[in-house]
């Protein structure tokens, strides 16, 4: 059962490190089929650098093997392999440097830096928002300047293009949600600002984080979801989830400096809040299912959220769960296979409980750039 912590934890270890496959030169885990456009398996959200964040975030013992295969597989990059955060080289520069090889992840970021990436989409998959952090990150831990000053500049063409995006019409704007919308920005305007101190940033954090409330709409059970003109949408990648786990950061800024709030954003807290505390979602996985809603009530401090919200949310990933030898596995996209990736499988339920439950030692689990409220203002490290 997945609430059977930390038993729970040790099976979905053991059945990531059954399925590897490091004589594999296409992929290392078995995972949704989107893998197979980074360029080879290697990304945070579907490759083998999210499975690995997953694995040395929740206390597992270093799979060494794992390592070896996403460093030999970075050198050289396979041709097309995406910039991005969670889709590309960015993000598995992120995870190389938590695991402890900041040189390879600084010559990453030189890869991402020696193209064109101003040109990128704004969002945090694959886009400004996720390359600037990612950026602004690896400035912080390896001491490179040049970094820092190129996530400032990611950051102001993206105030750039949220102006614009803001003087357009509705019907004209882009998506909504943490992945895809206008809270990917609004998350790197907040780290920034906790690396700076500039209170434009927050500023913008804010106007970002109402841009993407302003596609959310108040359902008939009174939930507060992204419309998506034929749908809404509750979850944690293009949801109203993922807007509420930035909105929480925002307020969480708010109640530390003694700024007022503005009711309306502690209204769509409440509201988001209740998307995440449906009895039934179609799938298991972290950004379009329940761990993503494990994740956001182990997080969020809206008042409402109770212990037994989070538990019932817990208990439902036993709906899902599945046997891969022997040992607690969780299927992917559309429940058609074994996945063991972050952004859809069993890596991203384990995060997601890690989260919820605690790590055998250390910092509580999170996602790169959503750490625990509350923390200090060095955050932004992902120590090894």
């Amino acid at each position: 059962m997945p609430g059977d912590w930390p038993r729970s934890r040790d099976s979905m270890v053991r059945a990531i490190l059954a399925s590897a496959t490091p004589d594999r030169d296409d992929r290392l885990f078995p995972g949704d089929i989107a893998q197979f456009g980074d360029g080879g398996g290697l990304g945070l959200a579907h490759g083998a650098a999210g499975v690995l964040h997953a694995l040395a975030e929740t206390g597992a013992d270093r799979y060494e093997r794992g390592e070896r295969w996403l460093l030999d597989h970075t050198d050289p990059l396979p041709p097309g392999t995406p910039l991005g955060l969670y889709d590309g080289v960015a993000g598995v520069a992120c995870v190389l440097d938590r695991l402890g090889h900041p040189q390879r992840a600084l010559d990453l970021a030189a890869t991402v830096l020696a193209e064109k990436w101003q040109r990128l989409t704004s969002d945090l998959h694959g886009g400004l928002a996720g390359v600037g952090l990612a950026l602004l990150h690896l400035a912080g831990t390896t001491g490179e300047r040049q970094l820092h000053d190129q996530a400032v500049e990611a950051a102001q063409l993206l105030a750039d293009r949220l102006a614009a995006d803001l003087a357009a019409p509705a019907a004209a704007r882009r998506r909504a949600g943490l992945m895809h919308g206008a809270s990917g920005p609004a998350l790197l305007f907040l780290r920034l600002h906790e690396a700076t101190g500039a209170p434009a940033l927050l500023a913008l954090a804010e106007k970002a984080v109402r841009a993407d409330l302003a596609r959310c709409v108040t359902t008939p059970s009174g939930s507060l979801e992204v419309d998506e003109g034929w749908r809404t949408m509750p979850y944690l990648g293009d949801g109203s989830v993922g807007v509420g786990m930035v909105l929480d950061d925002l307020l969480d800024h708010a109640a530390r400096c003694g700024t007022a709030v503005d009711p309306a954003l502690t209204e769509a807290r409440t509201g988001i809040l209740g998307a995440a505390r449906s009895r039934f979602y179609v799938q298991p996985g972290l950004l379009q299912g329940r761990a993503g809603m494990v994740l956001h009530l182990s997080r969020t401090t809206a008042p409402d959220a109770t212990a037994e919200h989070l538990a019932g949310q817990i208990r439902g990933l036993a709906w899902y769960a599945m046997d891969h030898e022997g040992e607690l596995a969780f299927p992917g996209s559309q429940m058609m296979r074994l996945s063991m990736d972050l952004a859809t499988g069993t890596a991203g339920v384990l995060l997601a409980l890690g989260a919820a439950l605690g790590a055998p030692v250390g910092r509580t689990p999170r996602l790169p750039f959503l750490p625990p409220l509350g923390a200090p203002k060095d955050r932004l490290r992902m120590e090894p």
